[in-house]
């Protein structure tokens, strides 16, 4: 399966979505899912447009379930690590570098999806339909709309 941003989605991508479903992992607006054992427990890598997760349900191994959330602009830099057996997809912010063991494919796959979100530009079509609307309802004046219209759009 290909992306629109033309990425070739791998399989295990595919196989860890379904593997968390299963476990009760809310994989909702995730724009990728990959899976991995560390120490005896499942652990979850979901990548969202604006956040990576990692996630773990903790059924192994008596470890405890939890979630932790990395918001895109503190992530500093993203590198897929090609090891001898395995490979890994290391993720930096300013405070830590996190490995997340996975195969060649995924680790490059993933690098390259989290690269293109940390660089995308934001979606303001919500923002703009909102201020469009409270401009229509007569909640802001023209000179307001077009103040905040400007902004948003980056002129």
């Amino acid at each position: 399966m290909t992306t629109d941003d033309g990425l070739t989605v791998p399989d295990h991508c595919a196989r860890a979505l379904a593997k968390a479903q299963r476990t009760s992992i809310d994989v909702a607006g995730a724009l990728a899912v990959a899976h991995s054992r560390t120490g005896g427990a499942d652990l979850y890598l979901l990548i969202y447009p604006d956040r990576l997760e990692l996630a773990s349900p903790g059924t192994m191994m008596g470890t405890g379930a939890g979630r932790e959330r990395i918001p895109l602009p503190e992530v500093t830099q993203v590198t897929a690590r090609d090891r001898l057996f395995r490979s890994s997809l290391e993720i930096t912010t300013p405070t830590t570098t996190f490995s997340f063991p996975t195969d060649r494919p995924t680790a490059a796959y993933l690098a390259a999806l989290i690269t293109a979100r940390r660089t995308a530009s934001p979606d303001n079509t919500a923002l703009l339909a909102n201020l469009a609307s409270l401009h229509a309802a007569g909640l802001l004046t023209a000179e307001e709309y077009a103040t905040k219209r400007a902004a948003l759009l980056g002129d």
